[in-house]
């Protein structure tokens, strides 16, 4: 048996992203200041799209595989989150990558926990991970499988995700004060 289109998810991969591609030049568009690396992200996005719209699923003892990334877009994603770790002025998640597989593998990681010593900062913790989680499970749900839905899914992850990196900063500042640090009995 050879199938000779994509699945369906991969095709909702291609779209995903296509979809973030879209919010990297958006953000290139506004005199950035990483712009190039918004470039480079963009049209490695774009390739990742065309390996999912062109890599047909394989079978295996007439079982269609479906939950499979394409090669070329598994190592097309890694530059892609190589390029944004490298350049966080991009306000990009280094874990972009995700986002386009969920549509394949139908999982999405939240942030590691930050344990931040101020329970002011714990409560900040405490909504952005809800507000990820909510919006992750939406995105899963396929509730962003219309280019426009996806991608406004995507650029509001892709918002808590910046204020998480804030937030990671501002507790590691935290908890290095010495008031936070846990004393030593002698």
């Amino acid at each position: 048996m050879t199938i000779r289109t994509p699945l369906p998810n991969a095709l909702h991969a291609a779209a995903r992203a296509r979809a973030i591609a879209g919010i990297a030049r958006r953000r290139r568009m506004r005199n950035h200041p990483a712009e190039e690396a918004l470039t480079t992200v963009a049209e490695l996005l774009d390739n990742v799209a065309l390996a999912f719209e062109t890599d047909l699923p394989q079978v295996l003892n007439g079982v269609v595989i479906t939950n499979t990334i394409p090669v070329d877009a598994s190592l097309l994603l890694a530059t892609a989150e190589d390029v944004v770790a490298q350049n966080k002025a991009t306000g990009l998640p280094a874990s972009l990558g995700q986002y386009v597989t969920s549509a394949v593998l139908g999982t999405l990681e939240l942030p590691r926990p930050l344990h931040p010593v101020s329970a002011q900062l714990a409560s900040q913790e405490t909504s952005l991970r809800g507000a990820l989680q909510l919006l992750h499970e939406r995105h899963l749900t396929g509730a962003g499988e219309r280019p426009e839905a996806a991608a406004l899914y995507l650029e509001a992850a892709f918002k808590l995700h910046l204020n998480w990196a804030r937030l990671a900063a501002a507790v590691t500042v935290d908890n290095a004060r010495p008031c936070n640090r846990p004393t030593v009995a002698q």
